[in-house]
Order: structure tokens, then sequence, then C-alpha cells
């Protein structure tokens, strides 16, 4: 399932050392994956070893782990109830102004796990993360993402935007570093993630994210975005799969910064890594 691990690039850390004496990177951590490198994916760091805050990126470990489940014979239309227990605050996309097709999660329906899963990563839903959480169940999925190699990932609580989720088990915070997120979807993007067919279905998933203000906003018009991002009151995240004329890799950036600063950062990183490799291929 794993395959051929990325292998460390002179190239991509040089690249990544000397962007570090451009832009201030002393608050992020970044991770790059060149795909398009013959033989092995060929892979850059900066910090991307670090434990810092992960927020909604580590629900691509329910993605992957509703992925495993369903190969194991759970159904995609197994039906879910919405419990009291795990409702809190969730960003709502209408107030963007971004269509989402999709019902609010209320107490009470039942939705089945294929959708709970789209709204989860499309709209980074927190109900259906915390009802994924119960019904796939933590251990299950931190040892699925252990096992694809991903050995720094901890799936330990649920979302919340306060204390009004009741989680007794809960076991510290949730953890999955750069470098971590960055070998997920390299998997993904290989086809190597459960099956060819679920790793094909998570990649679609991912493109129809709808937050698409950070990598997918800085790239030029000819690249494809698929990726996850997240954001707590110090921090602003995105992971994501990019696909373009002569170039693919996986790209990255974790800021320990507020939205307002962390999206421009974000973005600068966004630009400056995906010139570099167009004109480095």
């Amino acid at each position: 399932m794993s395959g051929p691990e990325a292998v460390g690039s002179g190239r991509l850390d040089a690249f990544l050392q000397d962007l570090s004496g451009k832009l201030d990177l002393s608050r992020a951590c970044v991770s790059i994956v060149d795909l398009l490198n013959p033989g092995a994916p060929e892979r850059g760091g900066w910090r991307d070893t670090e434990i810092k805050p992960v927020a909604s990126v580590i629900k691509l470990c329910l993605l992957a782990g509703a992925y495993n489940a369903v190969s194991g014979g759970v159904s995609f239309e197994a039906k879910i109830k919405i419990t009291d227990n795990n409702l809190t605050g969730t960003w709502n996309p209408e107030v963007d102004g971004i269509r989402d097709p999709n019902p609010p999660v209320r107490p009470g329906e039942l939705w089945t796990l294929g959708k709970l899963t789209e709204v989860m990563i499309r709209r980074s839903d927190n109900v259906a993360t915390n009802t994924l959480i119960d019904f796939l169940g933590r251990k299950k999925v931190t040892d699925f993402v252990q096992s694809a190699g991903l050995a720094s990932t901890q799936l330990r609580h649920k979302l919340s935007s306060g204390t009004d989720v009741d989680d007794p088990d809960a076991t510290g915070y949730n953890q999955m570093p750069a470098r971590d997120a960055a070998a997920l979807l390299t998997l993904i993007a290989q086809k190597k993630l459960v099956s060819p067919a679920a790793s094909e279905a998570m990649y679609a998933t991912l493109a129809g994210q709808l937050d698409r203000e950070l990598i997918a906003e800085a790239l030029p018009g000819d690249a494809v975005y698929a990726g996850k991002t997240g954001e707590l009151s110090a921090a602003r995240n995105d992971a994501a799969i990019i696909r373009a004329p002569g170039r693919e890799y996986v790209l990255v950036v974790y800021t320990q910064l507020p939205g307002p600063q962390g999206k421009p950062l974000i973005q600068a990183i966004a630009r400056a890594a995906d010139e570099f490799l167009k004109n480095s291929q």
C-alpha cells in the first residue's frame, strides 16, 4: 500500500533554505514532495517534523480512515445518527458567499457515512468530523495512518469551538506534522492509499474543497488544487496536491499565525514553490 517513500532532496531543501532568507519562515512549517522526480518522489522540508497545531488538516486522517473502513466491509450508505454531544461551531461557507449544496448537520438526523465524509472535507464541517470520530474510532484511524507511514500522527480529540463537546475519551492534542500530512497526500496522489479506486475517490473529494483562499488562490490558472485547509485563532494551514503541466507536487504549509497574517505567507510560499518547480523540471 505504501510504496516507495519520498527521499530527501538537497535541491528542495536548498530552495526552502533560500526562501527563508526572502520570507519570514520563523513561524511556519513547510513540506514539499516533487511527485515527478524519476524513481521515488523527492522531498524537502522546513521544520516539517515539528509538532504544531494541525487544526482541520487532521481531517485527512478521517478521510483515509473512512475509506479504510469501507475496504473492510463498512458501507458508505451506512446511516449514522447525529447526536447532541457532537455539536459545535463550524464553518458556514454561505456566510462567505460560497455555495454549498449540502444542508447543515443537525441533531437527530441520519446521515450516511459517505455524506459525512464529504462535508467534513469539502466544507470542513466539525459536527460531521466529531460524528465520524465516534463512528470510525480514533484509535483505529490512528493505527491505520501510522501503518501507512505517518509515525508521528495521532487523532486524540474531537473538534470544538470551546467546551461545548463532550469528549471523555480525549487523550491530548491532535498531532500531524507537516511531513506526515505530505506523506498521506503523496500516497493519495500515487493511488497507493487503501486502493487505487479509493485514492482516486479521496482525491476527487479533496478537489471539491470549498475553502480556496490559501494555496489554491495563489496558484496560476494552469494548476489544479486538491487539498484541506485548517484554521485556529493562531494557526492557518493548508495541505494540497497540485497538478499542472510539467509539474505535480504536494505542498503543506502550517503557520503559527492568525488567518490575516497566515494567509499572505502561505500564498507567498505557494507562489514561490510553484515557480521553482515549474522552472526546475
